[in-house]
Parts: structure tokens; C-alpha cells; sequence
């Protein structure tokens, strides 16, 4: 059975439950009344292990409609819609059931979280957003929501409502996440950069670095900053810290020194040049003939890898040399130069998930600075 009917049948199996103990509760009802009820339960439970949720549902809302008070039996019925993808219908449910001015206050709050989930679930983040809120409202400390809510303003990049979130976060959790705090300052001084706000990008490449030394998107930005304000020892200190606290990231940092030619002539070619002795790095040679093939020329790339002495040594390492120095009339350097637009470069060490362009958040699991270069292909 796969998860989302085990779940589907997590949540009948709870309001079943409910139905067989709610009277022990509270003043019993007729015994043909209760049995009216959780015979269609039965069957939709049934229907469920038989791997037939659309029966099930329909179990699900026959349940409903003889149990038309229970709120219980409603927020199932609206996780069911959700999970078969009828958002709008699962969407109403939550809607009237907040609509509904007997609603126990226990349930306000689940209530709204269902709601956020749904809008989340749908794609539509503002309303999600709101819902979460007013959920908090009524358990400030509900660390479900502020997780939620912090999710949501890393997806549209509200790095600084993000980070008050994160503040809160530590305070219910009573952890420290300064590691993922620094991945937000170094996004907010990517986003003053893009700005041309250079102070403020300095200031929060700043306080990342001095809460992880690791974070290479705040080291990038410093070294950028220092090599346009022609500040070469600055810039050359943040390049060997890069190297030393982040080097598979580092290759990254390549096409930011070309781009800056007086210091690349004058100091980073030498730079680059002793690095490669150090380590015989392939993924240094590589971004570097990539980086100069394609902002310079192919001559100058095919140059560099004459002087570095180059010898791939795996399938990936051999394609992506063919693609920068292969002559487009050769049809395997036009695979190789198709392949290296869809390739997947980086994977997550969390989840697993192959990406195409460097991302310091996980697009699945969201966790922070867990996507690492590949270093083979499959075959």
C-alpha cells in the first residue's frame, strides 16, 4: 500500500475511534443511530485496504452526512480531499467549518492549519501565510506553523521576516540554527548586491561569515565587493578562505575573478595556478577551462589545459572536458555540449535530488548548505 493510503487510512481509522469512544464521553445516543454511523466507516476503511480510495471517499462523506455536528469527522473528510488533490473542496470544508459558530475552540486552531495547508498545498502562499498567522494567534509557540510560515517566506524571498521567524523557532525549540541564520544573512547580501546597496550587502556577508565560516555564498559576495572596490589583499585573503572553508565551492568563485581582469592578470591566474599544484583538483581545472572557454575563447581554454596538463579520469570528468574543447563539426562534442546544459551537477545530501544549477537551499528538503557537487556520472 503506498503512504497516502496508509494515511487516508490513519485519518478514518482516528475518526473511527472517535465514533466508538465519543459516547463513553458524553451522553450515549441510540445504539441504531451509532451503528448508522460506523457501518459506512467500516466499509470505507475496507475499501481502503482493498486500494479503492474513491469508494473510501464516498464512505467518507455518507459518514459525514450522519454525523453532520462532528467537526472531527469533517476536517478527515477535508484531509481526504486534499490528499486526492480536490483542494478547492477540502478548501470549503475548513472554510465552514471555521464558519461555524459551535465550532469548539479546541478545534480553531487545527482548523486554520488545515485551511494553511490546503492554500499551501495550492500554491496560493499569501492566503497559506494567513492562515498560519492566525493559528499562532491562538498558539504562539506552535512550531508546525512557524516552520510553515518560515517556508513560506524562504520561497519569496523575504529573508528578513524569514530570519525573525527562525529567532522564534529557537526559542520553542531551544536549538541554536546558526548555520541556516547565516544562509539567510548571505541571501540578504546577495539581494543589497543585486540592489547596488554594497554597504548593507558587506554587513550581512559579514554577520554570515562570522556565524559559519563555511557559508560560501557570504564569502563570495565579500570577495566580489573587495575586488570592485580594486581592494586585491582583501580580496585575495577572502579567495584562500574560501578555498580553505568551502572547497568544493570555491570552482564557483572563478568566473568572478575573470570577470575582474586587471586582478585576474596580475594575481589570480598565479593564485589559481598554485591551487591546482596543491591539490590536483579536477573540479578546479575544469570550472577554470569551462570559465575561460566560455568568457574568453576556446583557444585560450584549450591553452590552459595544455599548461595544467590535464588528464580526465572519469566518464563525467571526460564529458565536460569534450564540451569545452571538442569542435562543434564532431557529433560527440555536440553531445557532450548537450548533455552539459541538462547534466545534474549537484546533489543533496539529505534527500538525494540531482539539480542542474548550484542551489544553497534543497528545492525538496529544504534544509540549508546540503547540496554537494557531483563527482560521477551514471551510466
Amino acid at each position: 500500500m503506498n503512504t497516502l493510503l496508509l494515511a487516508i487510512t490513519a485519518i478514518a481509522l482516528v475518526v473511527l475511534l472517535a465514533l466508538v469512544l465519543r459516547p463513553l464521553q458524553e451522553e450515549s445516543r441510540p445504539e441504531q443511530e451509532e451503528d448508522e454511523r460506523i457501518s459506512p466507516l467500516l466499509r470505507g476503511i475496507n475499501y481502503l485496504l482493498s486500494d479503492e480510495p474513491d469508494l473510501a471517499l464516498q464512505e467518507m462523506v455518507q459518514v459525514a452526512r450522519l454525523r453532520s455536528e462532528a467537526a472531527d469527522v469533517y476536517m478527515a473528510l477535508g484531509e481526504m480531499f486534499r490528499s486526492k488533490g480536490e483542494i478547492g473542496r477540502a478548501v470549503r470544508i475548513h472554510q465552514n467549518l471555521l464558519a461555524r459558530p459551535d465550532l469548539p475552540k479546541s478545534m480553531h486552531l487545527q482548523a486554520h492549519l488545515a485551511l494553511a495547508i490546503d492554500f499551501q498545498t495550492g500554491g496560493l502562499l499569501d492566503r497559506a501565510l494567513n492562515q498560519y498567522q492566525k493559528a499562532l494567534e491562538i498558539q504562539s509557540d506552535h512550531a508546525g506553523a512557524l516552520e510553515a510560515s518560515l517556508r513560506i517566506r524562504e520561497q519569496s524571498s523575504e529573508w528578513l521576516a524569514a530570519e525573525e521567524l527562525l529567532s522564534r523557532l529557537e526559542q520553542v525549540r531551544r536549538e541554536s540554527y546558526g548555520s541556516h541564520r547565516a544562509y539567510l544573512f548571505s541571501e540578504m547580501a546577495r539581494q543589497c548586491r543585486a540592489q547596488s546597496d554594497f554597504a548593507g550587502a558587506s554587513g550581512y556577508a559579514a554577520q554570515a561569515m562570522e556565524l559559519d565560516r563555511s557559508c560560501a555564498p557570504a564569502r563570495m559576495v565579500e570577495i566580489e565587493l573587495a575586488l570592485r572596490e580594486h581592494d586585491f589583499d582583501k580580496a585575495g585573503a577572502g579567495i584562500s578562505a574560501l578555498r580553505e572553508y568551502s572547497r568544493e565551492h570555491f570552482p564557483l568563485s572563478i568566473p568572478t575573478l575573470l570577470k575582474y581582469d586587471d586582478y585576474y592578470a596580475k594575481e589570480g591566474v598565479n593564485l589559481l595556478h598554485a591551487f591546482w599544484q596543491q591539490s590536483r583538483d579536477a573540479e578546479l581545472a575544469l570550472a577554470w577551462m569551462e570559465s575561460v572557454g566560455r568568457d574568453r575563447s576556446a583557444d585560450e581554454a584549450r591553452d590552459l589545459c595544455a599548461e595544467l596538463a590535464f588528464v580526465p579520469n572519469s566518464l563525467r570528468e571526460s564529458l565536460r572536458l569534450q564540451a569545452v574543447l571538442g569542435n562543434e563539426a564532431d557529433a560527440h562534442t555536440r553531445f557532450s555540449r548537450q548533455w552539459r546544459k541538462t547534466a545534474k551537477n549537484y546533489a543533496c545530501e539529505q534527500c538525494g535530488v540531482e539539480v542542474v544549477e548550484v542551489r544553497w537551499q534543497c528545492p525538496q528538503c529544504h534544509s540549508w548548505g546540503t547540496l554537494h557537487p557531483k563527482s560521477e556520472e551514471k551510466v
